[in-house]
């Protein structure tokens, strides 16, 4: 042990290092480690004064690494990694009852939260935290559970097990359908403002798609409305701004209250749909396999028998 603290650095010299090399900016390095600019760049001095090299190329309001540089951030970048993981492992042996589930926003804001309470009232003692994101990368890699995600059922690595297939139909404000006039097929929608979901997720359906498999194809150059996140795509046609495309599960509730209502009963079915998926490198904790059963349990009571 002697031995390596005479050769390692002081932690927090590395840990500014390590955010400063990932952005190449003691700037943003500086906002993510809630200091100032100023104590990055004396942070990294220091540890360039330590080793004896210089790690950054500093020029007028920018830097880059050195080729030692580059070199050293691969080693503290895994080091840091390694330390981070066992760290995370150790927490989460200390509070066994936390299940930690990832999945995009759309299916954590309109379906998975919304249910959680019938999960917390059956298993009180399951603390479940959820990580919602919509870096589809992110969602194993962070040290989750679980994750429900959407797509063919294909994840390297990994279990999945199907919950729900997927059917898009178009959806909008009782009020929005009553400005309308008379609906009756897709081709009528075209003088509407569709809302489109702009997504990043190639196999998340799009208007052009879903008109395709009725026939209709969308003029361009529309004054149509964009928005990149799914809940905030709801919430614009809960207020009445158009006419959006309603995946079914995320929005039966708000069609069992009437908040949105269906302006035709069209529908597109796709051989995608939601799974839950978990890594396949290693076992489920009790709390994470009670969780993944009443998970599957839900879906199936939503699923039509036959």
């Amino acid at each position: 042990m002697g031995r390596i603290s005479k050769d390692l650095p002081p932690l927090s010299y590395l840990v500014a290092f390590e955010a400063a090399a990932r952005y190449q900016s003691f700037t943003i390095a500086a906002d993510e480690l809630c200091v100032t600019q100023a104590a990055v760049s004396r942070q990294i001095r220091l540890l360039e004064d330590n080793l004896g090299i210089e790690l950054f190329n500093r020029a007028h309001k920018a830097v880059s690494l050195t080729a030692d540089g580059r070199t050293f951030q691969r080693s503290v970048t895994a080091a840091l990694e390694l330390l981070a993981g066992s760290a995370r492992d150790l927490k989460k042996k200390r509070s066994s009852s936390t299940v930690t589930v990832s999945a995009d926003l759309s299916i954590a804001s309109l379906w998975l939260i919304p249910k959680l309470p019938l999960f917390r009232k059956a298993h009180p003692h399951i603390i479940v935290h959820v990580d919602a994101s919509d870096d589809d990368t992110h969602h194993m890699s962070e040290g989750a559970d679980a994750a429900i995600q959407f797509g063919d059922g294909h994840w390297p690595d990994c279990n999945a097990r199907f919950l729900l297939e997927e059917e898009i139909f178009l959806v909008c404000s009782p009020a929005y359908l009553a400005s309308m006039g008379e609906v009756e097929t897709a081709k009528d929608l075209l003088s509407a403002t569709l809302i489109h979901f702009e997504s990043e997720h190639w196999d998340w359906m799009d208007w052009s798609t879903w008109l395709a498999h009725k026939s209709v194809s969308l003029p361009p150059e529309r004054q149509d409305l964009y928005i990149s996140n799914y809940p905030a795509v709801i919430q614009a046609a809960l207020g009445g701004q158009g006419i959006a495309l309603g995946w079914r599960h995320l929005v039966d509730d708000l069609l069992a209250s009437s908040a949105l209502v269906r302006p035709i009963q069209a529908s597109v079915h796709s051989r995608r749909g939601f799974y839950l998926v978990h890594p396949g490198n290693r076992p489920l904790s009790e709390e994470a396999r009670i969780f993944c059963d009443w998970t599957i349990a839900q879906c199936k009571a939503l699923t039509p028998a036959g």
